[in-house]
Protein backbone atom coordinates (compact mmCIF):
# COMPACT_ATOMS: atom_id res chain seq x y z
CA UNK A 1 0.00 0.00 0.00
CA UNK A 2 1.17 3.46 -1.18
CA UNK A 3 1.66 5.50 2.27
CA UNK A 4 1.18 9.67 1.45
CA UNK A 5 3.96 11.44 1.28
CA UNK A 6 5.34 13.41 4.64
CA UNK A 7 4.48 17.23 4.05
CA UNK A 8 6.87 19.87 5.62
CA UNK A 9 5.97 21.51 9.04
CA UNK A 10 8.33 24.23 8.52
CA UNK A 11 9.02 25.86 4.93
CA UNK A 12 11.63 27.82 6.32
CA UNK A 13 13.34 24.63 7.52
CA UNK A 14 12.03 22.01 5.67
CA UNK A 15 11.61 19.93 8.67
CA UNK A 16 9.00 17.44 7.87
CA UNK A 17 5.75 16.82 9.85
CA UNK A 18 5.86 12.90 9.84
CA UNK A 19 7.62 10.27 8.28
CA UNK A 20 7.10 6.77 8.53
CA UNK A 21 9.80 5.20 10.07
CA UNK A 22 10.44 1.02 10.16
CA UNK A 23 12.19 -0.91 12.92
CA UNK A 24 14.41 -1.98 10.45
CA UNK A 25 15.46 1.56 9.28
CA UNK A 26 15.57 3.28 13.43
CA UNK A 27 17.97 0.14 14.32
CA UNK A 28 20.02 1.00 11.04
CA UNK A 29 19.93 4.56 12.12
CA UNK A 30 20.77 3.66 15.92
CA UNK A 31 23.83 1.61 14.85
CA UNK A 32 25.31 4.55 12.48
CA UNK A 33 25.19 6.86 15.21
CA UNK A 34 27.15 4.21 17.85
CA UNK A 35 29.43 3.72 15.46
CA UNK A 36 30.10 7.45 14.77
CA UNK A 37 29.86 7.26 10.88
CA UNK A 38 27.17 10.04 10.64
CA UNK A 39 27.63 13.37 8.91
CA UNK A 40 27.08 16.69 10.29
CA UNK A 41 23.30 17.60 10.01
CA UNK A 42 23.55 19.93 6.91
CA UNK A 43 23.72 24.03 8.69
CA UNK A 44 20.84 26.24 7.66
CA UNK A 45 20.92 29.80 7.01
CA UNK A 46 17.61 31.20 8.04
CA UNK A 47 15.93 33.77 5.78
CA UNK A 48 14.99 36.26 8.50
CA UNK A 49 18.70 37.41 8.29
CA UNK A 50 18.03 38.92 5.20
CA UNK A 51 14.96 40.61 5.87
CA UNK A 52 14.33 44.36 5.29
CA UNK A 53 13.18 44.94 9.12
CA UNK A 54 16.32 42.56 10.47
CA UNK A 55 18.32 44.18 8.31
CA UNK A 56 17.47 47.58 10.12
CA UNK A 57 17.26 46.39 13.52
CA UNK A 58 20.70 45.22 12.75
CA UNK A 59 21.87 48.71 11.23
CA UNK A 60 20.65 50.39 14.15
CA UNK A 61 21.70 48.10 17.22
CA UNK A 62 25.63 48.64 15.04
CA UNK A 63 25.61 52.20 14.94
CA UNK A 64 23.78 52.99 17.83
CA UNK A 65 25.45 50.03 20.29
CA UNK A 66 27.99 47.84 18.76
CA UNK A 67 30.32 50.38 16.66
CA UNK A 68 30.01 52.95 19.86
CA UNK A 69 30.98 50.40 22.17
CA UNK A 70 33.64 49.01 20.03
CA UNK A 71 35.02 53.01 19.75
CA UNK A 72 35.37 53.25 23.52
CA UNK A 73 38.21 51.00 24.44
CA UNK A 74 39.56 50.50 20.57
CA UNK A 75 39.14 54.11 18.78
CA UNK A 76 39.36 52.96 14.64
CA UNK A 77 41.36 54.79 11.80
CA UNK A 78 40.14 53.62 8.33
CA UNK A 79 42.68 54.54 5.69
CA UNK A 80 41.89 54.20 1.98
CA UNK A 81 38.36 53.74 2.04
CA UNK A 82 38.32 55.11 -1.25
CA UNK A 83 39.48 52.08 -2.86
CA UNK A 84 36.39 50.33 -1.97
CA UNK A 85 34.04 53.25 -3.37
CA UNK A 86 34.35 52.85 -7.30
CA UNK A 87 32.88 48.77 -6.90
CA UNK A 88 29.77 47.89 -8.25
CA UNK A 89 27.42 44.75 -7.01
CA UNK A 90 28.74 42.20 -4.66
CA UNK A 91 32.70 41.60 -3.69
CA UNK A 92 34.59 39.36 -1.25
CA UNK A 93 36.32 40.70 1.61
CA UNK A 94 39.31 39.70 3.21
CA UNK A 95 41.67 40.16 6.17
CA UNK A 96 44.00 38.81 8.17
CA UNK A 97 42.66 37.50 11.82
CA UNK A 98 44.17 38.76 14.94
CA UNK A 99 41.36 38.63 16.59
CA UNK A 100 37.57 37.99 17.34
CA UNK A 101 36.87 41.33 16.77
CA UNK A 102 37.91 41.26 13.05
CA UNK A 103 34.85 41.49 11.78
CA UNK A 104 33.05 44.00 13.76
CA UNK A 105 35.75 46.31 13.01
CA UNK A 106 35.63 45.14 9.34
CA UNK A 107 31.73 45.91 9.25
CA UNK A 108 32.51 49.28 10.86
CA UNK A 109 35.11 50.55 7.92
CA UNK A 110 32.57 49.33 5.06
CA UNK A 111 30.53 51.88 3.23
CA UNK A 112 27.02 51.66 3.79
CA UNK A 113 25.71 49.86 0.93
CA UNK A 114 28.66 47.08 1.46
CA UNK A 115 28.01 46.89 5.60
CA UNK A 116 24.08 46.34 5.62
CA UNK A 117 24.65 43.29 2.79
CA UNK A 118 27.18 41.26 3.67
CA UNK A 119 28.08 37.82 5.46
CA UNK A 120 30.61 37.22 7.88
CA UNK A 121 31.89 33.47 7.30
CA UNK A 122 31.74 31.82 10.42
CA UNK A 123 32.89 28.30 11.38
CA UNK A 124 29.84 26.02 12.18
CA UNK A 125 31.42 23.94 14.99
CA UNK A 126 32.31 27.43 16.95
CA UNK A 127 29.72 29.91 17.50
CA UNK A 128 26.72 27.97 15.85
CA UNK A 129 26.96 25.24 18.54
CA UNK A 130 25.08 27.28 20.74
CA UNK A 131 21.76 28.09 19.58
CA UNK A 132 21.74 31.43 21.10
CA UNK A 133 24.99 32.74 20.45
CA UNK A 134 24.31 31.63 16.78
CA UNK A 135 21.12 33.85 16.78
CA UNK A 136 22.69 36.82 18.42
CA UNK A 137 25.66 37.12 15.86
CA UNK A 138 23.23 36.77 13.13
CA UNK A 139 20.95 39.75 14.55
CA UNK A 140 23.91 41.62 15.01
CA UNK A 141 26.98 40.80 11.98
CA UNK A 142 24.75 38.50 9.56
CA UNK A 143 27.25 35.55 10.19
CA UNK A 144 27.12 33.00 7.61
CA UNK A 145 27.88 29.34 8.83
CA UNK A 146 30.66 27.05 6.88
CA UNK A 147 30.88 23.44 7.89
CA UNK A 148 34.24 22.13 8.77
CA UNK A 149 34.30 18.65 8.99
CA UNK A 150 32.55 17.98 5.42
CA UNK A 151 29.23 19.43 3.35
CA UNK A 152 30.72 22.73 3.00
CA UNK A 153 30.17 22.70 -1.04
CA UNK A 154 26.03 23.35 -0.34
CA UNK A 155 27.06 26.86 1.72
CA UNK A 156 29.77 28.10 -0.75
CA UNK A 157 27.34 27.88 -3.47
CA UNK A 158 24.74 29.79 -1.47
CA UNK A 159 27.31 32.33 -0.81
CA UNK A 160 28.06 32.10 -4.27
CA UNK A 161 24.50 32.81 -5.25
CA UNK A 162 24.26 35.83 -2.87
CA UNK A 163 27.04 37.80 -4.62
CA UNK A 164 25.49 37.26 -7.79
CA UNK A 165 22.50 39.24 -5.82
CA UNK A 166 24.68 42.02 -5.30
CA UNK A 167 25.48 40.70 -1.80
CA UNK A 168 29.17 40.93 -0.28
CA UNK A 169 31.13 38.83 2.04
CA UNK A 170 33.59 39.39 4.92
CA UNK A 171 35.95 36.19 5.04
CA UNK A 172 39.10 35.45 6.73
CA UNK A 173 41.10 33.10 4.87
CA UNK A 174 43.99 32.04 7.57
CA UNK A 175 40.85 30.35 8.83
CA UNK A 176 42.01 30.40 12.36
CA UNK A 177 42.41 33.34 15.26
CA UNK A 178 46.32 34.43 14.58
CA UNK A 179 48.55 32.60 17.69
CA UNK A 180 51.21 35.56 17.87
CA UNK A 181 49.57 38.45 16.36
CA UNK A 182 51.47 37.98 12.76
CA UNK A 183 49.87 37.23 9.58
CA UNK A 184 49.61 32.73 8.65
CA UNK A 185 49.23 31.08 5.38
CA UNK A 186 45.97 31.63 3.64
CA UNK A 187 42.91 29.06 2.65
CA UNK A 188 41.47 29.48 -0.78
CA UNK A 189 37.82 29.61 -0.19
CA UNK A 190 37.65 33.37 -0.81
CA UNK A 191 39.27 32.51 -4.19
CA UNK A 192 36.67 30.30 -5.36
CA UNK A 193 33.86 32.59 -4.05
CA UNK A 194 35.10 35.32 -5.96
CA UNK A 195 36.55 33.45 -9.44
CA UNK A 196 33.18 31.36 -9.22
CA UNK A 197 31.13 34.20 -8.60
CA UNK A 198 33.14 36.68 -10.78
CA UNK A 199 33.18 39.46 -8.05
CA UNK A 200 36.54 41.11 -6.80
CA UNK A 201 38.32 40.01 -3.56
CA UNK A 202 39.29 43.30 -1.78
CA UNK A 203 42.41 43.06 0.47
CA UNK A 204 42.53 44.83 3.94
CA UNK A 205 44.80 44.96 6.81
CA UNK A 206 43.78 44.97 10.43
CA UNK A 207 46.34 46.42 12.52
CA UNK A 208 46.00 47.05 16.78
CA UNK A 209 43.46 44.18 17.77
CA UNK A 210 45.91 41.72 18.60
CA UNK A 211 46.58 44.19 21.31
CA UNK A 212 42.79 44.48 22.21
CA UNK A 213 41.85 41.46 22.68
CA UNK A 214 44.08 38.20 21.24
CA UNK A 215 43.05 34.43 21.34
CA UNK A 216 43.89 34.05 25.01
CA UNK A 217 42.37 36.99 26.46
CA UNK A 218 38.83 37.33 28.32
CA UNK A 219 38.40 40.80 28.49
CA UNK A 220 39.26 43.00 26.16
CA UNK A 221 41.86 45.99 27.00
CA UNK A 222 41.88 49.85 25.40
CA UNK A 223 44.10 50.15 22.19
CA UNK A 224 43.64 51.99 18.98
CA UNK A 225 42.97 49.89 15.81
CA UNK A 226 43.10 50.66 12.29
CA UNK A 227 42.14 49.21 8.99
CA UNK A 228 43.84 49.84 5.60
CA UNK A 229 41.89 48.75 2.59
CA UNK A 230 44.11 47.58 -0.69
CA UNK A 231 43.06 48.43 -3.96
CA UNK A 232 40.17 45.22 -5.61
CA UNK A 233 41.74 42.26 -6.93
CA UNK A 234 40.58 40.68 -10.12
CA UNK A 235 41.30 36.82 -11.53
CA UNK A 236 43.94 37.40 -14.21
CA UNK A 237 43.67 35.12 -17.25
CA UNK A 238 45.46 31.71 -16.28
CA UNK A 239 44.86 32.77 -12.62
CA UNK A 240 43.36 29.29 -10.40
CA UNK A 241 42.36 29.23 -6.92
CA UNK A 242 45.91 28.45 -5.58
CA UNK A 243 47.49 31.34 -7.62
CA UNK A 244 44.80 34.14 -6.54
CA UNK A 245 44.54 33.69 -3.06
CA UNK A 246 48.56 33.68 -3.22
CA UNK A 247 48.17 37.09 -4.81
CA UNK A 248 45.59 37.89 -2.19
CA UNK A 249 47.96 37.06 0.63
CA UNK A 250 50.51 38.82 -0.39
CA UNK A 251 48.75 42.02 -1.16
CA UNK A 252 47.52 41.87 2.43
CA UNK A 253 51.06 41.27 3.70
CA UNK A 254 52.08 44.23 1.56
CA UNK A 255 49.17 46.78 3.33
CA UNK A 256 50.90 45.06 6.77
CA UNK A 257 53.85 47.07 5.90
CA UNK A 258 57.31 45.77 7.61
CA UNK A 259 54.80 43.11 9.84
CA UNK A 260 53.72 41.68 6.57
CA UNK A 261 57.19 39.76 6.68
CA UNK A 262 56.20 37.63 9.65
CA UNK A 263 54.54 34.72 9.94
CA UNK A 264 52.30 33.17 12.55
CA UNK A 265 53.30 29.98 14.21
CA UNK A 266 52.16 27.05 12.99
CA UNK A 267 48.58 25.78 14.61
CA UNK A 268 49.90 22.40 17.45
CA UNK A 269 49.48 19.22 15.65
CA UNK A 270 45.98 17.45 16.47
CA UNK A 271 44.50 21.08 17.73
CA UNK A 272 40.71 20.11 17.79
CA UNK A 273 39.50 23.37 19.08
CA UNK A 274 36.84 25.76 17.44
CA UNK A 275 39.86 28.18 16.33
CA UNK A 276 42.19 25.01 15.49
CA UNK A 277 44.07 24.32 12.53
CA UNK A 278 41.70 22.58 10.44
CA UNK A 279 39.75 25.77 9.32
CA UNK A 280 39.11 24.78 5.45
CA UNK A 281 38.78 28.35 5.14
Amino acid sequence: MDLPQPTPACYACDVPAWRPRTYFSWAAHRRVRILGTTSPPPVTVPSWTQRGSTRGARAVLQTFLIFPLMGAFSPLTVIDRYRVKPLKGGAVFVSNHSSALDAVVMLQALPNRFRFRAFVVAAADSIFKRKWEAVLTQLLINTFPIPRAGGARPALDRLKDHLAHRWSVVIFPEGTLSRTGNIGTFKKGAAILAIDAGVPIVPAYIDGLYEVFPRFRRIPRRHPASITFGDPLFPQPGDDYDSFIARTEQAVRTLAGPKGLLRDAPAPTGSGSAEGSNYWY
